[in-house]
């Protein structure tokens, strides 16, 4: 009866208001997280016109426009801020159990997002992270049905973070294929009219201010890379220095460190290598499909967050929308789908010690006294733990691309919808199809598939 009564729609929707305010109530308890709604509305409002040049034009848009409705009284302004990343979430959640509510895959996606937000906890609704992971998330739909929109969609995500471009790889098909070159032209197209809009509204500095902050950032304290070093400086204090640095973010200096700081721009550039590969590969030898391409964004994300500089607590916020997504389309393959629940379970878990770390026990990161061991540990653990998800995704990967196609997630909407003809449809034994990529197939149903949500 519980079990039944949880697999409704109305069901998620009151743990979603619970989990939420929980959210709220956090904040509550510890609101140093205001600190960076104050800073975007300083951007506006302020008398500094370097204060938001570190983001994107378009990424720093939703919180400019609304400094601008709500007006220079900042305590309207954080409350309007996290209503308006409610807003969104309610509506990237509605949007998930919109189509198809009583589908399993569609409420175990929707359930996720509700404990992922609150474990993700202040930062995620006082951060803009969310506005380009909802767009990546957007774009790892429409690779199931409009690649063309989902080349769109990372055009737009990497303006407004820089970090999604890399997801770029992983929308080229095999060159003969008009699937690959729109997808191409829209990312190319839909990039060049941001970078028009930037222009003119923001001039040319602001094109290349965030790649210039770049360049000033060290190894911040969170990162996977600093772990060993903020560990062993518990035991040994006053070896390392950590301090506030001016890339606006706690930076750790000392033995070691800047052969780290090496390490991790190497380990970056490899990835970025590992990315254009595929591309190419892909490009000669195709082989494209939409779910070993969704799997694909899941594993870059993790990629970069282990590679990077920096491992700020609101990065894991990049994760959950793209897992969100992979659960709801349903029909992996029994080893797949427990590699997903895997990823899913485990994001969901260092969210929440990321959230213990910052901003409850930051100070006893930054600022330790050899008495406080356990925000340590709590570091040290999800920085582990997202590792182990790096490698999880990678074996989910291999498996997606040897046995990408399933009968849930290939045949596209519900089998039988009239008017509907799948392309994505389990391979033909028609070889003048397989030729001609297109030319439509019929829509092949399977036992066990389950309509989409619509995101």
């Amino acid at each position: 009866m519980l079990s039944r009564l949880l697999r409704s729609v109305p069901a998620v929707w009151v743990g979603w208001v619970v989990a939420r305010l929980l959210s709220v109530w956090f904040i509550k308890l510890e609101d140093n997280p205001l600190g960076d709604v104050y800073y975007y509305h300083f951007g506006i409002y302020g008398d500094d016109p370097t204060a938001m040049t570190e983001y994107p034009w378009l990424g720093q848009l939703p919180s400019a426009l609304l400094a601008r409705l709500v007006g220079p009284d900042f305590h309207v302004y954080w409350i309007a801020f996290p209503i308006m990343i409610l807003v969104l979430d309610a509506a990237f959640m509605a949007l998930v159990l919109r189509r198809h509510p009583e589908t399993k895959a569609a409420i175990d996606a929707a359930w996720l997002w509700v404990f992922f937000g609150t474990a993700a906890g202040q930062v995620f609704l006082l951060r803009l992270d969310l506005f380009p992971a909802l767009v990546v998330a957007a774009a790892g739909y429409f690779l199931f049905k409009h690649p063309a929109l989902s080349g769109a969609m990372v055009a737009i995500a990497t303006a407004m973070k820089l970090w999604p471009g890399v997801l770029a790889a992983g929308i080229v098909g095999r060159a003969t294929r008009g699937r690959t070159w729109s997808a191409l032209a829209a990312f190319v197209g839909t990039g060049a009219a941001v970078v028009a809009a930037t222009i003119a509204f923001a001039g040319v500095d602001r094109l290349t201010s965030p790649l210039d902050y770049q360049e000033v950032r060290g190894l911040q304290i969170e990162s996977v890379a600093a772990t060993p070093f903020v560990y062993r400086n518990f035991f040994d204090l006053g070896t390392w220095k950590l301090a506030y640095a001016p890339s606006k973010s706690f930076e750790i200096t000392g033995p070691g460190v800047e052969t780290a700081t090496q390490i991790t721009t190497f380990a970056m550039a490899a990835v970025v290598l590992f990315g254009l590969g595929w591309a190419l590969y892909r490009f000669i030898r195709g082989g494209w499909t939409p779910e070993s391409t969704l799997v694909f964004f899941v594993l870059m994300v993790l990629l970069l967050i282990v590679t990077n500089k920096v491992f700020s607590t609101q990065y894991i916020t990049w994760l959950g929308p793209l897992l969100v997504v992979a659960l709801a389309r349903g029909g992996w393959p029994t080893a797949q789908r427990t590699l997903l629940w895997t990823l899913a379970l485990f994001a969901v878990v260092c969210a929440g010690l990321g959230t213990f770390v910052y901003p409850f026990n930051y100070e006893a990161i930054y600022s330790p006294d050899g008495t406080q061991f356990l925000p340590i540990a709590a570091l040290a653990l999800r920085n582990v733990l997202v590792v182990l998800m790096a490698l999880v995704a990678a074996v989910w990967f291999v498996l997606a691309c040897r046995n990408p196609r399933s009968g849930a997630m290939s045949a596209g909407p519900a089998a039988g919808t009239p008017g509907v003809t799948s392309t994505a449809a389990a391979p033909s034994s028609n070889p003048a199809a397989e030729a001609d990529p297109q030319r439509e197939q019929p829509a092949q149903s399977h036992p066990h598939s389950a309509p989409s949500p619509k995101l």
